[in-house]
């Protein structure tokens, strides 16, 4: 999600005096129809390093005003939130979508009036008083351990309310941590995420990153496709990719997708099964998405099936298709609460089936430079070998280049134990992922020889 100026802290408001604010400036709207969605949050990160702790904050608030007038559609985004500012916004509004051709058809503001899941826990006061000094004294037993530690949260207050009668507000906080034990090949890493700090569980976060982590001398590595095991928090890199490329609406609706040709048309392994559900609190749930749509669960993938690209109510119309609840603002729609539905294998049966092939830890800059084959190239982090149905030494980081289309349908099994890191936005969701063993995977090389 895109932000805007950055906001003092002293600024920031309660979710009454939001609400007061929205309503005035739509009883003023002269637009046919209006809608405003308010976020505003104060994003936190802590870094310990060689027994250092810094911690930034960041304050930022967007508002996004969105019209319909005359069958044309406006918006115009600020991070200011006097009432004045809103006028002038929805003005601004009205101005752009003058610009633009009417639209087929009567397309409106959703207004939906599904009540919304009961969640509970999306406000941690914990997270919300973390400052500089309560993050290094919730850090400092750590500091004497090795490596690196990053530690993430975002206070948020979000408000969705149009013209139609929508009117959805919530409080939310999120906490994410990332530990990397050093920068040697093979260097073990581990991720987690939750909605309250007690959930973190940052000792067992360490201890994970240790487990993986590889001592002795480095090895070779060997030429020629080989199997490989993802841990959770490199599978989820990849559904991550997956899902910006494929199942988001712009790459839907601009027919960059391979969603276009394979809809309804199996093209994983069956036992692939990626699923969208904001209400499960087995995740980061949250209750509504940016249009206000109540959230509900959806399948993007069933049995190695593609079922539907994320979409919003407008973006459905437009397309024929079902709306998905996955609205981010603007003129997008995406999945944020992605589970890869675990499988039946344990770590260790997944390390039995790819002997003699790699494990990687981590990945790091994913990108996907062919979507309609979801050809994508990755740096692998943490690699060893593994021999014997164990890991072994560790290895160079590689480059990985494969298609995600012929990945995922080359299999050796799903891991059963998912681990949950942050969405790509920090705080509306996260991705839940177990391990992922591909029975071969091509066009790996060392990171160096490629730079």
């Amino acid at each position: 999600m895109a932000t805007h100026n950055s906001t003092p802290e002293s600024e920031f408001l309660r979710l009454e005096e939001i609400s007061d604010r929205i309503e005035t400036a739509l009883r003023h709207s002269p637009a046919d129809e209006t809608e405003i969605v308010w976020l505003e949050r104060r994003r936190g990160k802590s870094r310990k390093r060689n027994r250092q702790i810094e911690t930034r904050l960041t304050p930022e608030r967007t508002i996004m005003v969105r019209v319909f007038d005359r069958r044309r559609v406006g918006s115009h985004r600020t991070g200011f939130g006097e009432i004045s500012e809103l006028e002038n916004s929805i003005r601004m509004a009205i101005a752009q979508s003058r610009s633009r051709d009417p639209l087929p058809g009567l397309l409106h503001v959703p207004a939906d009036d599904t009540p919304t899941p009961e969640i509970e826990g999306l406000w941690d006061p914990q997270i919300a008083r973390l400052n500089p000094r309560r993050a290094e004294r919730l850090l400092q037993p750590w500091v004497e351990n090795r490596g690196t530690l990053d530690l993430h949260w975002t206070a948020a207050r979000i408000a969705v309310f149009n013209s139609r009668g929508v009117r959805r507000q919530a409080a939310v906080t999120a906490s994410g941590l990332e530990i990397r034990i050093s920068r040697r090949p093979g260097a073990g890493r581990a991720a987690a995420a939750a909605r309250n700090l007690e959930k973190l569980t940052i000792g067992g976060v360490f201890e994970r990153a240790e487990r993986r982590h590889a001592s002795g001398p480095e090895g070779d590595l060997a030429t020629g496709p080989q199997p490989v095991v993802l841990s959770p928090e490199a599978t989820a890199g990849l559904c991550n990719t997956l899902n910006q490329v494929a199942f988001s609406a712009i790459s839907y609706y601009q027919g960059s997708s391979f969603l276009r040709q394979h809809l309804d048309v199996q093209v994983f392994d069956r036992a692939i099964n990626l699923r969208d559900d904001a209400t499960d609190p087995a995740g980061l749930a949250f209750p509504f998405d940016l249009e206000g749509t109540a959230k509900h669960p959806v399948d993007l993938i069933l049995k190695g099936t593609p079922k539907t690209p994320a979409l919003d109510e407008r973006q459905a119309a437009q397309l024929g298709l079902t709306a998905t609840a996955h609205a981010i603002g603007g003129n997008d729609a995406r999945a944020l609460n992605l589970f890869l539905v675990p499988g039946g294998s344990s770590e260790s049966d997944l390390l039995r089936a790819a002997d003699g092939g790699l494990w990687i830890g981590w990945l790091d800059q994913v990108e996907c430079f062919e979507p309609s084959r979801v050809q994508i190239r990755a740096h692998a982090r943490g690699v060893r070998r593994i021999n014997g149905g164990k890991l072994a030494e560790g290895l160079p980081d590689l480059i990985w280049e494969d298609s995600l289309l012929r990945a995922f349908s080359n299999l050796l099994g799903i891991g059963s134990e998912p681990v949950l890191r942050l969405s790509h936005d920090g705080f509306l969701g996260g991705i839940s992922t177990p391990a992922l063993a591909i029975a071969d995977a091509s066009s790996l090389r060392p990171l160096l020889e490629a730079i």
